[in-house]
C-alpha cells in the first residue's frame, strides 16, 4: 500500500517492504530424533482444551465420540487419544455463537476496555498510517536511537527517478546533520501503535531510507527479576553436551578487518604529525613514539621522504 514520506523540504510517495535477514552462514533445517535408536521426533500443536458451541443458541455442548482403529476396527479409549491441531483460524461470535463479520458490521461494533478502577472506556482501532509527516523539530541526534528497542525494520523506496533524487537529497542532508526523524506509525487493523524512526542508510555506494518501529522506550526502564535462583555447586559427574549450531563465522573474521583499518588510520595519523613537527622545528627528521592499548610503535620519518 503506497505511503507518503513528508518533511519540511520534500513530499514523496514511497513503497514499504520489510527488511530481509541475510544470514552470514545458511541455517539448515534442524530435525530431532532419539539418540539411542534414531527414532524421529515431530513437534506438533496439540489441542489442550476445547469447547463445542451450539450455533444460534450459544450453549456449550458435551460430545460423545468413539475412536475406531482403521485397521482392526476396534475401539480405542479416549484417554489414549492425542488431538493434533493442523490448522486454525479466528472467528468472531456473538452471545449465541452466531458468526459475526467484523468488516461488514464494523460500524455497529463498539470497542472498549475496563481500567484498574473498573471503569469502562470506549476506544476505536488505529487507522493505517498513510503519511509519515516529520516536521523539522522532530529531527533529533542519531544517538537517540539507543534509547529505543527496535522491533521491526522496513525499507522505504520509490521507482520514480525524480523522487529518488529528492529522497537522496533529504538523506544527504540528514547524514551530514547526523539526525534521524521520529513520528508514530500503525499498521491499522488493531490497537497497536509504534514510534517510527526514519533513518537514512548507505551501503556499497547506494542508499535507502529505513523505517524502524518500536513500541518501547528503554530510557528510565528498570527490569525486575522475580525468579533468581542460587547458583548450584558444580556437579561431580561430567556432562557431555552436543555442540551448538555454528551459524556465524569465527569472531576474528569480524574483528581483524576492523583492527587492520584502525592500525592503518593510526599510521596515517603518525605520518601527518611527523611532517607537521618537522616543518615547525625546521629540522630534516622527526621521531614520534605512540602508545596505544593495542600496540606500541616508534616511527622515524624524514621530511624529504614525506614530501
Amino acid at each position: 500500500m503506497p505511503m507518503r514520506f513528508r518533511t519540511s523540504t520534500m513530499d514523496v510517495e514511497v513503497k514499504m517492504k520489510p527488511v530481509s535477514n541475510e544470514l552470514l552462514v545458511p541455517k539448515p533445517e534442524i530435525k530431532m530424533r532419539r539418540a539411542e535408536t534414531g527414532e524421529p521426533f515431530e513437534k506438533v500443536r496439540v489441542v489442550a482444551d476445547r469447547r463445542l458451541l451450539w450455533t444460534g443458541n450459544g450453549k456449550e455442548l458435551a460430545s460423545l465420540t468413539r475412536f475406531i482403529d482403521s485397521e482392526t476396527q476396534k475401539e480405542v479409549p479416549s484417554s489414549e487419544i492425542l488431538e493434533v491441531l493442523e490448522h486454525y483460524n479466528y472467528k468472531l461470535l456473538d452471545s449465541k455463537a452466531n458468526l459475526v463479520n467484523e468488516k461488514d458490521e464494523g460500524d455497529f461494533i463498539e470497542y472498549y476496555y475496563i481500567d484498574e478502577k473498573g471503569e469502562e472506556h470506549v476506544v476505536r482501532p488505529f487507522e493505517r498510517t498513510t503519511v509519515l509527516d516529520i516536521p523539522e523539530q522532530n529531527w533529533v541526534p542519531s544517538t537517540s536511537i539507543d534509547a529505543f528497542l527496535i522491533t521491526s525494520i522496513y525499507e522505504l523506496f520509490t521507482d520514480k527517478k525524480t523522487d529518488i533524487v529528492k529522497l537522496w537529497e533529504e538523506a544527504e542532508k540528514r547524514l551530514k546533520e547526523d539526525t534521524v526523524g521520529i513520528t508514530t506509525f500503525s499498521h491499522g487493523r488493531g490497537f497497536q501503535n509504534y514510534y517510527a524512526l526514519l533513518v537514512p542508510a548507505v551501503q556499497n555506494g547506494k542508499f535507502v531510507w529505513l523505517l524502524k518501529l518500536t513500541g518501547m522506550k528503554l530510557t528510565g526502564m528498570k527490569i525486575r527479576l522475580n525468579h533468581l535462583a542460587d547458583i548450584p555447586a558444580k556437579g561431580k559427574i561430567p556432562i557431555r553436551e552436543a555442540p551448538t549450531l555454528e551459524i556465524l563465522p569465527p569472531i576474528q573474521m569480524v574483528i581483524s578487518p576492523v583492527k587492520r583499518k584502525s592500525e592503518a588510520n593510526n599510521r596515517a595519523y603518525l605520518c601527518c604529525i611527523i611532517a607537521f613537527s618537522a616543518c615547525c622545528s625546521g629540522v630534516k627528521s622527526a621521531t614520534l613514539t605512540m602508545k596505544a592499548p593495542f600496540f606500541t610503535q616508534t616511527m622515524t620519518g624524514r621530511l624529504s621522504e614525506i614530501t
